[in-house]
């Protein structure tokens, strides 16, 4: 880049920062042209903020020969920089020419500071990378640690329901020994007062003691008694889990029946209307086979009236004109007779046929119900 094209750019520097919008798509399009490298881009977009990612760019364009500043302006027009690129363009630079020196001290004295801001960029940058891998290490430890718990707290709940089924089973054993308990201590109260019976009548006779010494074998007769009921109880016990555990089959199979039951219903629903359906079906096709009927039926008779009136009209032609034979005229009424008797036997023959068609239905319906 020469000094003319450097100048152009170092003069519009602020209003290049200040609106200069795509800067990525003007880099990769300087990439392409071999102005910019890749490591430079990535250095560019190390900078937070995008004055400083521009001057940057334009600190690195400035120092590159070649076709930079061309290619610079045909990234501008494509990325829709339009007005930046006619800016460059059409800059006045004979008034600036006097304070060209000076900007060339600020440039260096920009330049040092870009240095030493790039320096500290790159270990900001350095040090974001650490933290970022710390980050990442955290994150699976974390998923790790969630997993974790995630496990343990199943595991919790399922010993929290083990813990309930077992309080349980701890109540129902605390209620049957209380039963057991109260039973002995009924007859604990018996045999006191049998005792006391025994003590008060002792120096009766030897009798009572006869009588003491057989209650005595009845109580232990009562307790080989008692074994053997907690044992019948225990076999009960077992009997009622069996029991218990074909309650639930057979509820489940009777949820099975249920939906069963309810898919069948909804057929049937389904069928129900079909049929509904099918009769009002029917119904139309007999009132439209009656209309037609009917239809037919007034077209033949306006025919046969027609046909009537074209051979009354022959006959008085006939007669008029004293040209017919007696033969011929009694032919022709009976034709008309017969054809009269013909469209009176054609009606009675359609009325019961309708009779029929509106009785079908009610049969059918009948016969489906």
């Amino acid at each position: 880049m020469d000094s003319i094209e450097s100048k152009r750019i170092t003069k519009n520097l602020l209003f290049i920062k200040d609106n200069i919008t795509q800067l990525e798509k003007i880099m990769d399009k300087l990439i392409e042209d071999d102005c910019l490298g890749m490591d430079e881009r990535a250095d560019i977009l190390s900078a937070k903020r995008t004055d400083k990612q521009c001057h940057k760019l334009l600190d690195i364009l400035l120092k590159r020969g070649g076709n930079s500043y061309t290619s610079f302006l045909e990234a501008l027009e494509l990325s829709g920089n339009h007005h930046v690129a006619t800016r460059i363009q059409h800059k006045d630079l004979q008034k600036d020419d006097i304070s060209f020196q000076q900007q060339k001290e600020d440039t260096f004295t920009v330049n040092t500071k870009v240095e030493f801001e790039e320096a500290e960029v790159l270990q900001l940058y350095e040090e974001k990378e650490m933290y970022l891998e710390r980050v990442k290490e955290l994150e699976v430890s974390c998923t790790l640690l969630q997993n974790e718990n995630f496990l343990k707290e199943h595991r919790i709940e399922k010993l929290k329901q083990d813990v309930r089924l077992l309080k349980q089973n701890v109540q129902q054993k605390y209620d049957e020994i209380d039963n057991v308990d109260e039973t002995c201590v009924e007859h604990l109260r018996k045999l006191d007062e049998v005792e006391a019976q025994c003590k008060t009548l002792e120096e009766e006779n030897a009798h009572l003691q006869i009588v003491q010494r057989n209650l005595q074998e009845t109580i232990s007769d009562k307790e080989v008694t008692m074994k053997n009921l907690n044992q019948e109880r225990e076999f009960y016990k077992k009997q009622m889990n069996i029991l218990q555990g074909e309650l639930r089959q057979l509820q489940n199979e009777s949820a099975e029946k249920d939906a069963r039951i309810q898919t069948l219903n909804e057929q049937i629903r389904e069928l129900k209307i079909d049929l509904q359906n099918t009769r009002q079906a029917m119904d139309k096709m007999a009132t439209d086979s009656r209309v037609a009927m009917e239809q037919l039926k007034t077209d033949h008779g306006n025919r046969f009236n027609q046909l009537d009136n074209k051979l009354d009209c022959v006959l008085k032609m006939l007669k008029c004109s004293k040209m017919g034979d007696g033969n011929l005229l009694k032919s022709a009424d009976v034709n008309k007779n017969t054809r009269k008797q013909s469209i009176g036997s054609h009606k009675s023959e359609n009325r019961p046929s309708t009779n029929a068609s509106k009785t079908k239905p009610g049969t059918n319906r009948n016969q489906k119900i």
